[in-house]
């Protein structure tokens, strides 16, 4: 029994170090290769080339004994009993520190491969020692210790029946497969998008209209002006938001651009030798963006772009034809995309699209949209398997949760496992803007 405690004890304080491991493996650097053996003597006269003879037989001497010379003998594998590690009085063997390897994280076994174990040896040994002193502590009878360890145990049992309970087979994933053909169909699409620009806001008499917003007013000075700029600055009712540095200062300036060079000329004949300046002018929350073209002009050029490409237009030759940057988008190679991987609507007409069709223009408010198919194919099953597999573990997965609480009477305080209050922010000025992407 004291000696299943202290495997429990050292399996601890090794999971707490492991993360240690794990992070150090990440930052370290490739092994320098092994120095270069040196080169053999060589002999000042050389070797006497052997005399002509007939080709060797495989397996046969060729001296002509008659003995048979077998191929190289392969290395015999270490058994698993063999003991590679002993510290004080306890010993693993190879099988026990191979399986302790084989539930690190993949790219932990492959940072191994390449490196060698001797760094996660040195790790073991030090987890099996620090077990030893915190058990002369009697740090394991703690009660902290006790809670971290029933947590730990949980969770390992949770792991593993959930792995035994969601396990798919291959022929699961066949099944699955064939079933679902459809949504490992494949289409190579070039996408194209003519943008529009927003409609203007209509005038509301009843609404006053918004002032546009103060710019920013950034200036620097050679020397230690930093007083008298700020003397000067806060006595200006149009300057607000003033912050001044050692020899720099920002604020916002509420008044018109022809009073802003006066200000700047008070604070040179101030004595303020000003070194740069520059003004940034947010922009108006009133003006709409004016990238992209008129609702008719880019039906029109959609519709332009459609014909061409239905006409077997050279790709390159319409990308300059019709370049315009932040009007139109013309993908000059195809994608290759699968089901799920367009908005729902846009799908749908693409799917539906033969080599070389071209859709018609797909208005999404801000923009027209064009697909061009130009090839079929299929994700065949081996590509398709582990997102399979991850699908069908997850539908397990969530099956046995949910028949566990259905099965079990589960109660849970409201007030202390309520979720953090959602920040307040500031009032907001109608629906934002939805940025069309240039890719579906």
């Amino acid at each position: 029994m004291n000696q299943i405690h202290s495997r429990q004890v050292w399996k601890l304080l090794f999971s707490l170090l492991l993360s240690a491991f794990i992070a150090s493996l990440s930052l370290g650097q490739t092994p320098s290769a092994p120095p270069a053996s040196p080169a053999p003597a060589q002999s000042p006269s050389p070797a006497p080339s052997p005399a002509p003879g007939p080709t060797p037989v495989p397996g046969v001497n060729p001296a002509g004994t008659g003995s048979v010379v077998g191929p190289p003998k392969a290395e015999t594998p270490e058994p698993p009993e063999k003991v590679v590690l002993k510290i004080g009085n306890q010993q693993f063997t190879k099988a026990e520190i191979d399986a302790v390897i084989e539930s690190l994280p993949p790219q932990t076994q492959q940072a191994l491969a390449m490196q060698g174990k001797k760094q996660f040896g040195d790790y073991f040994e030090l987890s099996v020692l620090l077990s030893k002193r915190a058990e002369d502590l009697h740090l394991d009878k703690s009660p902290e210790f006790e809670r971290k360890l029933a947590f730990q145990k949980q969770q390992m049992e949770a792991q593993m029946v959930m792995s035994e309970l969601t396990m798919v087979t291959p022929e699961d994933i066949e099944k699955y497969y064939n079933e679902h053909a459809a949504d490992f169909d494949e289409i190579m699409v070039r996408q194209i998008v003519v943008r529009k620009k927003p409609p203007e806001p209509k005038p509301n008499p009843e609404v006053p209209a918004t002032p546009p917003p103060a710019p920013t007013v950034r200036l620097s000075w050679v020397g230690s002006s930093n007083a008298a700029v700020r003397a000067a600055l806060e006595k200006n009712p149009q300057v607000s938001g003033l912050n001044v540095q050692e020899t720099e200062a920002t604020f916002m300036y509420a008044g018109s651009d022809t009073d802003l060079p006066g200000v700047l000329a008070s604070l040179v004949s101030a004595g303020v030798k000003i070194s740069n300046f520059d003004e940034t002018k947010p922009p108006h929350p009133n003006v709409p963006n004016s990238t992209g073209l008129s609702p008719e002009e880019a039906t029109a050029r959609a519709e332009a772009i459609r014909k061409a490409l239905i006409a077997g237009a050279d790709i390159k030759k319409l990308s300059e034809e019709y370049k315009a940057p932040g009007e139109v988008i013309i993908e000059p190679e195809p994608r290759k995309l699968r089901h799920g991987g367009m908005r729902p609507d846009m799908e749908k007409v693409a799917f539906a699209l033969k080599d070389g069709e071209v859709s018609e223009p797909i208005d999404v408010t801000q923009a027209l949209v064009l697909f061009q198919v130009t090839g079929h194919s299929q994700e065949d099953l081996k590509a398709a398997t582990p997102e399979i597999e991850r699908k069908l573990r997850q539908e397990k997965s969530e099956a046995v949760i949910a028949e566990m609480k259905k099965n079990t009477a589960i109660w849970m305080d409201d007030q202390y496992f309520a979720p953090p209050p959602k920040p307040q922010g500031p009032p907001g000025f109608g629906p934002p803007q939805v940025r069309i992407p240039p890719h579906p």
